[in-house]
């Protein structure tokens, strides 16, 4: 269960990524260097894993690098097997070549999974601001969380 939070985090990335395409967004592909910053909002758990997840959600900032080519392929190989049997639908409105807007709606056996959340793209910088809530009844527990996420472009992939 310690992977919930992360799980949650690349749950809603990797589906929104799918539907965004780097030559209909400000985006420059390359190298990217990506820093993530989560707060948990409401948490309903028992005791030990209550404990165990505000320490993972209030942890240090968070920061990737990673070579984006592609933005629309880009987090596919990042699925694990873990959410092997999940079934996932996103919605996503192009506001701008500046601005994406998604919501994310995931189901597997006893967990479901929303996440919305925005994306604002700026040439070689991004953010993003998605709140997730996430309900597992076989671990009882429900949780709603913040990420917000800031990315540079750091240069060509070698």
């Amino acid at each position: 269960m310690t992977h919930t939070m992360t799980k949650m985090l690349f749950t809603g990335l990797m589906l929104a990524s799918t539907q965004i395409h780097a030559a209909d967004y400000d985006f420059e592909p390359g190298l990217w260097e990506t820093t993530w910053k989560t707060e948990i909002i409401e948490l309903d758990a028992p005791a030990e894993m209550e404990k165990l997840m505000r320490s993972m959600g209030n942890r240090p900032v968070y920061t990737e690098t990673e070579c984006i080519k592609d933005i629309a392929s880009s987090f596919d190989s990042e699925r694990d097997k873990e959410n092997e049997g999940e079934e996932c639908k996103t919605t996503t409105n192009r506001i701008s070549a500046n601005k994406m807007e998604f919501e994310t709606s995931c189901t597997a056996p006893g967990e479901v999974t929303k996440t919305v959340g925005e994306i604002h793209f700026n040439g070689k910088t991004s953010t993003a601001k998605l709140e997730m809530t996430s309900a597992s009844a076989e671990e009882s527990m429900n949780i709603k969380s913040t990420l917000v996420g800031n990315g540079k472009y750091i240069g060509a992939c070698d």
